[in-house]
């Protein structure tokens, strides 16, 4: 009982900071490890980035799909867990957790990318302990609120790995708002592509060596430019109003 005082206890204070959970990981890879080639192998590397590029998208996939529909709500209230309803409908029938596994396999995505032992062995077990600790307290606060009808939901519903079977039918009963799914996470999406192409250059600089010629330098600047401008054609969409029904 006292352990999970503790872990709750900690738990509301990442919920607090959870919006700053992207950039620590970010500055916490920069500053703390060193990249490093997969197992030592330029060739299982490339198949690493590769499987670290794709992870990251999946979670950023399922950011998108979760938000797009019109029945989520945000939860929280003034930095702490709260929800004045309880969501066990489309993506949330088939997992309870979607949009923190969508945020841990994006982080998952960016340590796979980077390839240091550390990342394996420190970084990604305490950052899992982080979102795990969130949502133990997420659940102690749904379990008090909402009581039976919670449990009888955990019962059914997996915590982490989604159920697929069904949710083709599923997900046929609500429309999907592409414009509230861009509007809602525009700065996620920008954060983790900016993210990765960051993590694979300095990986890729601290192993090569930093360019000495403009010619070298035209392609990552270029990149940087199109995503910075990607995000702000849509933040001014958003706020101009244009990306509402």
């Amino acid at each position: 009982m006292g352990q999970n005082k503790f872990i709750i206890k900690i738990g509301n204070l990442f919920f607090k900071y959870r919006n700053s959970l992207f950039p620590l990981f970010i500055i916490t890879l920069f500053l703390f490890t060193r990249p490093a080639l997969f197992l030592n192998s330029p060739e299982l590397d490339k198949i690493a980035m590769a499987l670290g590029i794709l992870t990251a998208l999946t979670g950023q996939a399922i950011r998108f799909t979760v938000i797009g529909f019109a029945y989520i709500k945000r939860g929280g209230r003034d930095g702490k867990v709260y929800a004045d309803e309880l969501v066990t409908q489309g993506v949330y029938n088939h997992v309870r957790n979607p949009m923190y596994l969508g945020n841990f396999l994006i982080l998952t995505g960016m340590g796979i990318i980077y390839g240091s032992l550390y990342i394996y062995l420190i970084v990604i077990p305490f950052f899992s302990f982080i979102y795990l600790s969130i949502i133990l307290t997420e659940e102690n606060y749904l379990k008090g609120h909402f009581g039976q009808e919670y449990e009888k939901y955990c019962k059914k519903t997996p915590r982490f790995l989604i159920n697929l079977k069904g949710i083709k039918k599923e997900m046929k009963q609500f429309n999907y708002n592409w414009r509230k799914a861009i509007r809602k996470d525009y700065g996620t999406f920008f954060g983790t592509i900016a993210g990765c192409y960051s993590t694979f250059l300095w990986k890729k600089y601290y192993l090569t060596g930093v360019p000495k010629s403009r010619e070298e330098l035209i392609i990552p600047i270029s990149a940087f430019f199109l995503i910075a401008l990607g995000y702000g054609i849509t933040r001014y969409l958003k706020k101009s109003g244009r990306l509402r029904l």
